[in-house]
């Protein structure tokens, strides 16, 4: 401990604190992230910089925003009858483009065969928010968030919104393997026109 008593501040109980100075490279890091942090506040907080952007930004969001939503107040969703969602169901070029967006769309939660695997089964004739063409159009276009199904309404033309609507109408009473067990109230399926 020779050499060392002159830089003893400290002496208590046997126990002996140093006067050891901060290494200079960890003293530069500490007085440069409190420069940093000056600068930045003086810059951001305290409005010395350009603010504009900011309030720019948000005012074009909320322009886009209502010009959106002026298009669908322009363009409601209107859904087909039932008497042209039930002849697509048994159009084959109808139901392919169904068949096609079924897979690309509902297949993760129904399954390949609309067995039902997170949503539930669309084959039988049981339904939890209507069984009817109409009714079957809605639950698709407007979703149903509370359970984890998205609107798909706007997010697809119409055409393939009609044309999902008409296979899932097609697929009711085909009974997959291994089919999630019904849930919902029972509907009579609407007779197909030509079927």
């Amino acid at each position: 401990m020779a050499g060392y008593e002159d830089k003893i501040i400290h002496d208590v109980d046997g126990i002996s604190e140093y006067n050891n100075p901060m290494p200079g490279w960890l003293m530069s890091i500490l007085w440069g992230a409190l420069l940093f942090g000056v600068l930045y506040i003086m810059f951001y907080a305290l409005a010395f910089g350009d603010r504009g952007t900011d309030s720019q930004a948000r005012a074009e969001a909320v322009q886009r925003r209502a010009a959106v939503q002026k298009y669908f107040d322009e363009n409601p969703l209107v859904p087909p009858s039932a008497a042209e969602l039930l002849a697509g169901a048994v159009d084959p070029a109808v139901l392919e483009r169904g068949r096609d967006r079924f897979a690309r769309t509902c297949a993760s939660c129904h399954g390949e065969a609309a067995q039902g695997l997170i949503g539930p089964n669309l084959c039988d004739d049981r339904w939890l928010h209507g069984g009817e063409v109409t009714k079957i159009f809605t639950t698709i276009a407007k979703g149903v968030p509370a359970k984890g199904m998205p609107p798909w309404g706007r997010a697809l033309a119409p055409e393939e919104l009609s044309a999902l609507v008409s296979f899932v109408r097609s697929l009711q009473g085909s009974n997959p393997p291994e089919a999630k067990p019904p849930e919902g109230d029972r509907v009579a399926p609407e007779p197909v026109p030509g079927a």
